[in-house]
């Protein structure tokens, strides 16, 4: 199985939104609302025709793709500037990590990081951070494999008006 990696393109929106929303439904099916699935899928034309570069890739930016045999199978955006209150202007973050499950396992999300980290440690960032659902086990056995710190920090995601706890995990560069 040979594997690309390359910056996102205007064209690869809808490919990106599929993946994501894909992902979504197989990590989160068990926690949030069948709604919450339907309400994205019924979305995602008009997502993708919204899509552009610049919306991913700048001086404080980037998005990347994952390509096996022209499909994407994995995707990654991170910034220089946290959303998160709570890391603003001392973290970078790796807003996005997803690879579709029959890829996983197989170092696309740990390539896609190391694609995010070199080019953070390159903008002069030395630590980021990556935020994920408390109940999505799997990631964040990932990230403790990584060698992420969990933050003492706990943040409500909030879906169609209910909270659902966020953990933070912190790495030096």
């Amino acid at each position: 199985m040979h594997i690309e990696y390359r910056q996102v393109r205007k064209e690869d929106g809808y490919e990106w939104y599929s993946l994501l929303d894909e992902v979504w439904k197989v990590t989160y099916s068990h926690i949030f609302p069948k709604e919450v699935f339907d309400g994205r899928d019924y979305a995602r034309e008009e997502r993708a025709r919204n899509f552009t570069e610049e919306k991913f890739i700048g001086e404080r930016k980037l998005a990347y793709v994952a390509e096996c045999e022209g499909k994407i199978v994995g995707l990654m955006f991170g910034t220089l500037d946290s959303d998160y209150e709570h890391f603003k202007n001392d973290y970078a973050d790796l807003t996005a990590l997803y690879v579709y499950p029959e890829y996983q396992g197989k170092g696309i999300g740990t390539k896609l990081r190391d694609i995010f980290v070199e080019w953070a440690k390159s903008k002069n960032a030395d630590k980021y951070v990556i935020g994920v659902l408390k109940d999505n086990a799997r990631a964040r056995k990932v990230y403790e494999s990584w060698g992420g710190k969990l933050s003492e920090y706990e943040h409500d995601f909030v879906v169609m008006n209910v909270g659902y706890p966020e953990n933070f995990y912190t790495f030096e560069i």
